[in-house]
């Protein structure tokens, strides 16, 4: 399918404004690191905020889950509905000790609460894993992506990886933080638009909800799950195998998932925003705006479109290229146009952050802490511009060797699921060391890849699903990381009287690592965060159930979800109004 001349001049003009925009900052980009990296931690909150939504919404995001509500429903998405936990509780109790800790990169942390050679080596190890592997996988299923949309309007795969090189390479390299998250602001509000529009077209066009209510009972039958189903508990039947797969996804999701995985306490990209804000009140609005709209704002239009693509398109095999052939089967020209840029937004938003993501890893905390140090702001500047190339030209070389965009980012989860608990926990237990992590880590990567290695050759008859890969993974990796912990030297003392003097952390940390005695680090009681934590919870997931059941034609369950959804949000709205600054800052 060929484009119109009309959407291709939406597309050129799109792309033109892009780059301007990234132009206009290169020379700001250019004066240090901070204002490369950070933006000079001068982002306002819903600046910083709206930059990590539109982050995390890449073009692969609506691929990966109309994918999802194919093969497995709605109740699929708790893969990463769970996720909303861990952001709520990193808002309440992290963001500003973050914030507060001063440093350019989550690795760099390692060395703030850890001491001596196991933190520079833990730091090291680090800086290359995320720069060179965590990013450029995430890089090339976000380019992955962008070749099965284009491809549906007949643009080879490998013509779309050096457009994407090219078009990266001049942007991002360029741009700083502060271009990334100026060209972020429009990003979302265009791609959130785009998916809406193509919501409300698809849904006009198939008559509406009371086609799909109607349509609902039959749809997905093919796995023995209700394709609207929001958890998988109506029907308990656990004789079935479908039912029983389903479920324990479920229950590992809500009780084990969220906590482990690598960005239980808030994650490369979060963190770097959290650094960038101009204060500790604004890192905690920007988690809690990022939050909101990530689980509230963005996922029903793009359930809706798949649901449709049920009967639509119900012979289709090839998932990740549903989405992109609904874009085009119901939007004409212009609108198509809009779409695909809005598609480009969404591309553009994650390829920037990950570049200037993985580069700050590559310069911060490998090149200029153990390579080069001592050397001009403008040196570090230019090498980071060219590792991000680097990292991107990776990235596309993963997209030209995958087919699956869900293996990426559910593989990428479970690699690093085992050490989440030790990002979680260094906060709370003054115990764990650099060898703890350490340890955590290389077991999670050998236990995830030697599991993924039994299924892809068969060398068992039993293939681990998803949830059984998790949950071994955080077994297995925890025996280890415990023991290390309690059979290896703590950290120097002085070193975390330190920290614990810079960040007052919360958990278990005897009176001798308190030089002042201050004790409050979260602005309020801690059962206060815990009550601002139910009602956030209650908030997404009140309304974003409540709009499905209202969606469906469910009256009791809209009314109830949707109460439990304002009564959260009037309480949480309530308590942000009397946000305080911790005492004794």
């Amino acid at each position: 399918m060929s484009l119109h001349p009309v959407d291709i001049l939406v597309i050129v003009i799109y792309l033109s404004l892009m780059l301007g925009i990234g132009l206009w900052f290169s020379r700001r980009a250019g004066r240090s690191t901070q204002e490369f990296f950070l933006g000079g931690r001068s982002l306002p909150w819903f600046v910083a905020g709206s930059s990590m939504a539109a982050t995390t919404f890449a073009s692969d995001t609506p691929l990966v889950v109309t994918e999802i509500v194919r093969t497995s429903g709605i109740t699929g998405n708790w893969v990463w509905f769970n996720f909303a936990i861990s952001h709520v509780i990193t808002t309440f109790f992290l963001a500003r000790l973050w914030r507060r800790s001063g440093v350019t990169t989550d690795v760099e942390f390692c060395e703030m609460r850890y001491s001596g050679r196991g933190a520079a080596a833990l730091r090291l190890f680090k800086g290359l894993f995320y720069a060179f592997i965590t990013n450029v996988i995430v890089l090339g299923w976000v380019i992955l992506a962008m070749t099965a949309i284009a491809g549906t309007f007949g643009v080879p795969k490998l013509v779309t990886l050096v457009a994407c090189i090219a078009l990266a390479s001049v942007y991002a390299s360029v741009a700083g933080l502060w271009g990334v998250v100026a060209t972020d602001l429009l990003q979302l509000v265009v791609a959130l638009g785009g998916a809406i529009m193509l919501a409300v077209k698809v849904m006009a066009a198939e008559g509406g909800f009371a086609v799909l209510r109607d349509k609902l009972p039959t749809l997905l039958d093919s796995v023995g799950e209700p394709a609207a189903r929001m958890a998988p508990l109506g029907q308990f039947d656990w004789a079935s195998p479908s039912f029983r797969g389903a479920f324990m996804g479920f229950i590992v999701a809500v009780l084990v998932q969220w906590w482990s995985w690598k960005y239980s306490d808030g994650g490369g990209v979060l963190i770097q925003r959290m650094n960038s804000t101009r204060s500790e009140k604004d890192s905690l609005l920007s988690t809690l705006w990022f939050t909101i709209v990530t689980y509230v704002i963005r996922p029903w239009p793009w359930f809706l479109v798949a649901l449709v693509s049920l009967w639509v398109l119900p012979d289709m095999t090839d998932h990740k290229a549903v989405y992109p052939e609904m874009m085009a089967r119901y939007l004409g020209p212009g609108l198509l146009g809009l779409m695909l840029a809005a598609m480009l937004a969404a591309f553009m938003s994650t390829i920037d952050t990950h570049m200037n993501l993985a580069s700050s890893y590559f310069v911060n905390d490998v090149y200029g802490r153990f390579w080069r140090r001592g050397k001009s702001e403008r040196h570090y500047v230019n090498v980071a511009r060219i590792a991000g190339i680097v990292v991107v030209l990776l990235g596309s070389l993963v997209a030209w060797q995958s087919v699956s965009i869900s293996f990426l980012f559910i593989f990428l989860l479970q690699l690093v699921a085992g050490a989440g608990a030790v990002f979680l926990l260094r906060w709370f237990w003054w115990r764990i060391n650099a060898w703890s992590e350490i340890s955590a880590m290389l077991t999670s990567l050998t236990v995830a890849t030697v599991l993924n290695l039994i299924n892809k050759r068969e060398l068992l008859e039993h293939t681990f699903v998803t949830w059984e890969i998790f949950l071994i993974n955080v077994l297995i990796s925890g025996v280890v990381w415990i023991a290390v912990a309690l059979l290896t030297a703590p950290d120097e003392e002085e070193h975390l009287r330190n920290f614990v003097a810079k960040t007052r952390p919360l958990g278990i940390w005897p009176d001798r690592f308190w030089p002042d005695g201050v004790r409050n680090p979260v602005g309020g009681s801690i059962a206060g965060a815990w009550l601002n934590v139910v009602c956030t919870l209650a908030l997404i997931y009140g309304i974003l159930f409540g709009a499905g059941h209202a969606f469906f034609g469910h009256r009791g369950q809209t009314i109830w979800f949707l109460g439990v959804g304002v009564i959260g949000g009037c309480v949480l709205f309530y308590r942000l109004s009397r946000l305080k600054e911790p005492a004794g800052r």
